[in-house]
């Protein structure tokens, strides 16, 4: 599984198309255009630029789904307690994972 999850979109100056990573694909954000090296804003009035909107958060959600998924197929059973010098265990790294990621997502909405 990527921790990127992609989304295609066409540059309003150029028409190429290209996929930029769904987590910064948010209204009122921007994005830049590797072929024509312009920046342009994602504005919500454009169809075209809603539909984008739509996909990327629609990604998002589909991302969020699929650690959950996996947080609850790869969970470990509950244990009695165990000394504090075992290794942790794969709940504890998924925890951590998701808290990293929730961080990474907080950061982007603030920038």
């Amino acid at each position: 599984m990527s921790l990127n999850t992609l989304v295609e979109m066409s540059c309003p100056h150029c028409q190429k198309r290209f996929v930029e990573n769904a987590r910064l694909v948010r209204p009122g954000g921007k994005a830049w255009c590797p072929e024509c090296e312009q920046l342009f804003a994602l504005d919500e009035t454009n169809e075209a630029m809603r539909q984008v909107l739509s996909a990327a958060k629609a990604a998002r959600r589909r991302r969020k789904d699929r650690l959950a998924d996996l947080k609850l197929r790869w969970a470990d059973p509950p244990q009695a307690a165990t000394p504090a010098d075992t290794p942790r265990t794969l709940t504890d790294v998924l925890a951590v994972l998701d808290a990293l990621l929730q961080r990474l997502d907080d950061e982007n909405k603030a920038a």
